[in-house]
Order: structure tokens, then C-alpha cells, then sequence
């Protein structure tokens, strides 16, 4: 499969509203990523995917135009899955927390981000393809920005700093680093998935509190 960038449609032809077509609409996803464990992202079609999910071709271009859109709703599904995850570690471990402490157990948030990507079927898979197919990168870095603009926002909440776009880049490389050691935990078979969760949510606190020194912050 190609990762040179290509103007490809995305997005859903239709969202669902009545029951019996919800459960087509979850039909095509599910077997799209049964297909991504067994086939492979390089095979996988919309030809597969309609067989497995026991519908037509045309019955599946009703709501998706293409094999990408598939992915697409794959990959959000997935990302938000990661997401929720740390920002529901976020509720019960920062909110309410003395203003100005650093949690203390960010490797924590990883390794909820990290199961929640491994208990979805094809998680690693579609993790794969948002970083190799070109019209899924920008989803990718599109979805890391806005998590990278909301911890910017409750990081000066947390911290008493200004939210502004420097913030917002600094949160960015925070965000990617945590992405970047959930990848490598699920990756690597040779690494402890917990020592590199953890070892990495240490890098994570350190270079959160170089970047709040730096500006002044005295912590807590």
C-alpha cells in the first residue's frame, strides 16, 4: 500500500440512525479489523471486508466510498479509545491535586492507553496504518493536536500559566512522546511492556518539569 499522499475521501457516505443499519455500519468495522489480524494491511480490501461482514459490495459503499474511510473510522475509534483512556486517568489523579504537583504516576495513563489499544481487535494494526498510509497521517496528527491543545489547557489550569501556542507545542512533544513509548511497549517483544511504560512516563515528568522550570514555575 502506497504512503505517498493522495486526495482520498475519508469520511462516511452515511451515519446510521436505525438499528438494523447501526449493526451493518459496526458489522463492516469489526470485520475490517478481524481482517487487518489475519490478512494484513497490505490485502485488505473492501471486497474482503464485504464478504466477511456477509453484505454486498454495494451494500457496503452505502456508508463507507472506499477501503480508506474504513480505516479512517478505525482509526478514530481507536484514538478516542486512547484518549478517553488518559483523560479518565487525568480526572482521578490530577483534578483536585494540589496546584503546581506533577503526577507522580504518569506511567499509569500509558499503561491505560496501552490496554486500551491492545484489547481492540486489530489495535495494533490500525495503530500501524495511521502512521503508514499518507491520507491517515494527517487523522493522526490532526487527532494529536487537538489532545495536545486540551492538556495545554488543563496543564495551565493545573500549573497557572499561560495558555498560548507555545503551550500548545510543548503539550505536543509531551503527547507524542507518551504515543511513542506505547508504541514501542506494544512493538518490541524483547522490552517489558510495564518497564518501558514506566521508564517512559519517567522522561514524560522530567521534561514536563524542565519545560515548567525553564519558565519560572517553582513546583510543588
Amino acid at each position: 500500500m502506497s504512503t505517498e499522499r493522495r486526495e482520498v475521501e475519508l469520511l462516511e457516505k452515511n451515519q446510521p440512525q436505525q438499528q438494523r443499519a447501526i449493526k451493518t455500519y459496526e458489522s463492516i468495522l469489526d470485520s475490517a479489523a478481524e481482517l487487518l489480524v489475519e490478512a494484513g494491511l497490505e490485502r485488505i480490501s473492501t471486497n474482503l471486508i464485504a464478504e466477511k461482514a456477509g453484505i454486498t459490495v454495494p451494500a457496503l459503499y452505502r456508508y463507507f466510498p472506499n477501503k480508506y474511510s474504513i480505516l479512517n473510522a478505525l482509526g478514530t475509534r481507536l484514538m478516542d479509545r486512547q484518549n478517553q483512556a488518559i483523560l479518565n486517568w487525568h480526572e482521578q489523579n490530577v483534578v483536585g491535586a494540589p496546584a503546581g504537583s506533577i503526577p507522580e504516576n504518569i506511567a499509569d495513563a500509558l499503561y491505560a492507553a496501552y490496554t486500551a489499544t491492545c484489547s481492540l481487535v486489530g489495535g495494533v494494526q490500525i495503530m500501524h496504518a495511521l502512521q503508514a498510509i499518507a491520507p491517515l497521517q494527517q487523522v493522526r496528527q490532526d487527532n494529536h493536536w487537538g489532545v495536545s491543545e486540551t492538556f495545554a489547557h488543563l496543564w495551565a489550569e493545573q500549573f497557572g500559566i499561560e495558555f498560548d501556542p507555545d503551550a500548545v507545542q510543548r503539550a505536543r512533544v509531551a503527547v507524542e512522546l507518551g504515543y511513542a513509548t506505547i508504541q514501542l511497549a506494544i512493538e518490541d517483544d524483547r522490552c517489558e511492556p510495564e518497564v518501558v511504560l514506566r521508564e517512559g512516563a519517567q522522561a514524560i515528568g522530567l521534561y514536563l518539569e524542565s519545560v515548567l522550570r525553564a519558565s519560572g514555575f517553582e513546583l510543588d
